[in-house]
């Protein structure tokens, strides 16, 4: 009977330390404000499509137009 006892507070101790364990490695890691500005800036980029760079070739079957970077239209 004692062994029985024994075992199953070694088993219990095991569960515990392994269930916090695996708590401990998800805890949410938060980014600091200058990683997330780098990671947003990245992720914005360069490019401003909304300027009036583009020149607008209209095909001539009327599919559809391609752009060029030459013009002063938005494409």
């Amino acid at each position: 009977m004692k062994n029985n006892i024994l075992k199953l507070v070694f088993a219990s101790a095991f569960a515990l330390v392994a269930g916090y364990s695996v708590y401990a490695s998800q805890k949410k890691v938060e980014m600091s404000d200058l990683a997330m500005a780098n990671i947003e800036a990245l992720a914005s980029g360069e490019n401003d499509h909304s300027q009036k760079i583009w020149e607008r070739y209209y095909r001539p079957d009327g599919t559809g137009y391609n752009c060029t970077k030459t013009g002063n239209e938005t494409c």
